[in-house]
Formats: structure tokens, C-alpha cells, sequence
């Protein structure tokens, strides 16, 4: 289309024939920008096209070409101003910095060491990465990782603009795995297929793992998500009620109709009910039913009931 209008503008065509190619071009500028700012991070001086596929690293530029401490790293998309606002730290292999809790160092663990490689310089010389905290080591994060809703629907407009571009058949395959990853998620989390069973729960956290290779964000991950920090939420509530002695854990009609029902799933702290073990217990087990039940649920109902 650009070499079109070249050679237009070069052979003196009329203007009122140029039109129509004119309006397409602008079209697809409008299209790349929007595009590019669904996609690339900020302070990232890559253009669209090698934002996609690039490895991730990249210089942290602000647009006068100064260094910027406060956009995305290698490791972090910059959507979130937490992640942001933390502390660098550099690596003695690449120069590049990075937000020391997108590495999983602490502030404590920079101020005592000495050298620092990150996970990608660790993993190309062969050694394992130390700060991983017995997790996978983390991954480069090449974009901002758009949801796949406006993914879809950018290349949709692509098509309806009949050109054919770089930038839009490498975003395809982003969008289709991540599609891929959304139907077996979604399995997981349908009210028939309830998140109950150590099974489940083992194939949902393996299946946001997995998430973490997608550069689309699936409609179904923070649904996945959510579900798993309820859970354990659940099991930290679970745990903290085992702990109390069995003597605080005795009958109370007060404390009975202070626990939610099973259809108000509040997800209420063990710590809401000091020293009445009882509501704490039935609050629990209301929110057991709402996740689906489980092994955990029946064991607990079999200690709290009695009393």
C-alpha cells in the first residue's frame, strides 16, 4: 500500500484517484498504533513488530532517550503500579535492570549480595537460577499481554481492512494459544465440574502455570486465578481453626447465626470469630459448599459437628 502511494505521488495520479488508497493507509496507521499500544510496554523503544518477536529484553528508554526506573521490565507487563514502583536491581551479565520482585529477590537479599545474574543470563550459563524460591524461574514477558477479547476483535478489524501485515500474523498464533489454553480452563471451572479433589485443584494450578507462556491473557485465567486464592484463602481460614485448642471449640446459638449461608460465599478471616470456634467452622464449611466441597470440607464437618 506505502509503495502504491509512492508511486502514485511520483507519476503526478490526481488526487481524487489517490482518495481511496489515502483513507485505506490511514486506516492501517490508526489500526498499528492502536495495536501497538495494546501490545508493547512502556518505555519500550521497540516497534510493534519486534515487540512480538523479540525475547523480551529490551533497554528501560524514556522518550527523550533518558533511562526510566519506573516502566516495565523484562519480567512484568507495567500494567500493575506495584510491580512498578519497586526496587531494581542490576545483572552483572546482561546490564539490564529489573524489579527485584519480578526476579524474586527482596530488598534484602540486593542490599547483601555482591553479584546478581538474572534468570535468563543464569539459564543461558547453565546454573540453576538461586532466587526462584523452589518455583519455576521466571520468564521474559514480551508485551503487555492484551486480553484476548480486544486481541480478537483487532484482528478482526485487520481483516475487514483486507491487508495483510507482519504485525497481524504474528498475533494470531498469540491469540489461538491462548484460546487453546481457555477451553480446558474453563472445563475446570463450569459449575459441574466444581473445584473439589486434590485432582482438580493440582490440574487448575498447573493449567494457570501454564498461563504464564501466553502473551494474550485468556478471558478464563483471572477467573483461575480468583478461584485458586480463594481456595487457599480457605485453607488458611482451615488451618488457623485446627490450631485453636479444643477447649474454645464448644456450642454457641449466637455464634451458629453469625455464619454465612451457603449461598453468600463471604470468605470471612477464622479470626472474625475469636475464640468461637463454631461459627468459625460453620463459616467454613458454607464456604466449602460453595467451592465445590472436597476431602478438606468432610474432614473438618467431622470435627466441628460433634461438638
Amino acid at each position: 500500500l506505502d509503495t502504491l502511494l509512492r508511486q502514485a505521488e511520483e507519476t503526478s495520479v490526481p488526487p481524487a484517484d489517490r482518495a481511496p488508497l489515502l483513507d485505506k493507509a490511514a486506516l492501517c496507521r490508526w489500526w498499528r498504533e492502536r495495536a501497538a499500544a495494546a501490545f508493547v510496554k512502556e518505555g519500550c523503544r521497540l516497534s510493534l513488530g519486534e515487540s512480538l518477536a523479540g525475547d523480551g529484553h529490551y533497554e528501560l528508554t524514556t522518550p527523550d532517550g533518558g533511562w526510566g526506573a519506573h516502566f516495565a521490565c523484562s519480567f512484568c507487563t507495567g500494567e500493575s503500579r506495584y510491580e512498578t514502583a519497586q526496587f531494581m536491581i542490576g545483572c552483572d551479565a546482561c546490564d539490564r535492570w529489573y524489579h527485584g520482585p519480578c526476579v524474586g529477590v527482596s530488598k534484602a537479599e540486593s542490599d547483601a549480595m555482591s553479584e546478581f545474574s538474572c534468570p535468563s543470563c543464569a539459564a543461558a550459563k547453565g546454573v540453576p537460577y538461586k532466587y526462584a524460591q523452589g518455583q519455576p524461574p521466571p520468564r521474559p514477558k514480551r508485551t503487555r499481554r492484551p486480553a484476548a477479547r480486544y486481541v480478537a476483535a483487532l484482528l478482526c478489524e485487520a481483516d475487514a481492512l483486507r491487508v495483510s501485515t507482519p504485525e497481524t500474523e504474528a498475533m494470531r498464533p498469540l491469540l489461538e494459544a491462548a484460546t487453546a489454553w481457555d477451553v480446558p480452563a474453563r472445563a475446570l471451572l463450569s459449575p459441574s465440574e466444581r473445584l473439589c479433589g486434590t485432582e482438580r485443584l493440582a490440574a487448575l494450578r498447573e493449567a494457570v502455570a501454564r498461563a504464564d507462556d501466553l502473551e494474550v491473557t485468556p478471558e478464563a485465567l483471572p477467573l483461575a486465578r480468583a478461584a485458586l486464592e480463594r481456595y487457599d484463602n480457605w485453607r488458611r481460614n482451615e488451618d488457623t481453626l485446627r490450631e485453636r485448642p479444643k477447649e474454645a471449640r464448644r456450642p454457641s446459638v449466637s455464634a451458629a447465626s453469625m455464619a454465612p449461608s451457603t449461598q453468600d460465599c463471604g470468605f470471612l478471616s477464622a479470626s472474625a470469630f475469636p475464640g468461637d470456634c463454631l461459627a468459625a467452622g460453620a463459616s467454613l464449611l458454607a464456604e466449602a459448599a460453595a467451592l465445590g466441597g472436597g476431602e478438606e470440607a468432610h474432614g473438618l464437618r467431622f470435627e466441628i459437628a460433634p461438638e
